[in-house]
């Protein structure tokens, strides 16, 4: 059975890499990597893009892109071969462990003669995924949220997010991190009652497993040593930064709301609250710039 420590491992192995090559956006670059790891020589970049089936200039701007981030330099004075850094070997291999390969050559040059980054993919999406959701979850009260504040805190239509998460929550799980089920929210429950209906919401809650998988990933030990963000999570109910500016936004917008109807309706107390308003504005506002750098 998977313990909770090799799943932490797991998720912040596969995040420390994404971190360095954000696989959504950059498969070129991650097949240039595995690329030059499967080579037994450094290669020239013409080799490389004939392997690839690429045209030689994305894999000369994909090659600069990876000699800053300090995974790819040139191996000889002239600057037309390229190998793997040691931080590139390093990251690489700890990630193959991570996903249970030993051999490494083997893996790569398997199948094709090349894992391909949308095999990587596959994989790690999903881990990042799951890693917002348990933050998510592990920083709002009763660590449980709606599919649909889940959907929008990790940006994936309920449906697509549903398809990641629904593995971890099956009562047969062996790694079950979240609970599933159906309950009416507030909105809800008025409207059930004034229409006589049965309408509910997908939930998610995070079970023993994924409280302890939560408190081991790094993002909580940051959480725990920061007073200011452990206030900002108190005030706002979640740590994801696009919630608690939204939450933000809407205390903003009744605020000024009030200010600008009060203007019209009592000018001599409009700047009590215009004062309020934008002491609101400063006050948060530096919290959240503290809080989140």
């Amino acid at each position: 059975m998977l313990s909770v420590t090799d799943l932490q491992l797991k998720i912040e192995k596969i995040r420390e890499f994404d971190s360095l090559i954000d696989f959504a956006r950059s498969s070129l670059q991650l097949d240039i990597v595995f690329q030059l790891a499967s080579s037994r020589k450094p290669l020239s970049s013409a080799e490389i893009a004939r392997a690839l089936g690429q045209r030689k200039k994305p894999i000369l701007d994909a090659l600069r892109k990876l000699e800053i981030k300090g995974l790819v330099k040139k191996s000889n004075s002239r600057g037309d071969l390229y190998e793997l850094t040691e931080l590139g070997k390093n990251a690489i291999e700890d990630l193959f462990a991570i996903l249970g390969v030993s051999d490494l050559k083997t893996a790569l040059r398997s199948g094709y003669g090349r894992v391909r980054a949308r095999d990587m993919i596959k994989i790690v999406i999903p881990v990042n995924y799951i890693h917002d959701t348990l933050v998510a979850l592990g920083t709002s009260r009763r660590n449980e949220l709606s599919l649909s504040t889940l959907s929008q805190i990790i940006g994936l239509s309920p449906q697509r997010l549903a398809m990641y998460l629904d593995p971890y929550a099956e009562p047969r799980s062996e790694v079950r991190l979240f609970k599933k089920y159906r309950r009416e929210t507030l909105t809800q429950k008025i409207t059930n009652k004034l229409f006589g209906r049965t309408k509910t919401e997908v939930h998610y809650r995070l079970t023993s497993l994924g409280m302890e998988t939560f408190y081991r990933l790094s993002i909580y030990s940051r959480i725990k040593g920061n007073p200011v963000l452990r206030f900002l999570i108190k005030v706002f109910g979640n740590y994801s930064p696009k919630l608690v500016m939204k939450r933000m936004t809407m205390v903003n917008t009744v605020l000024g709301s009030l200010a600008l109807a009060t203007l019209l309706a009592m000018p001599g107390l409009s700047y009590i609250l215009l004062a309020l308003w934008a002491s609101y504005n400063i006050i948060l506002g530096t919290l959240i710039i503290i809080g989140y750098k």
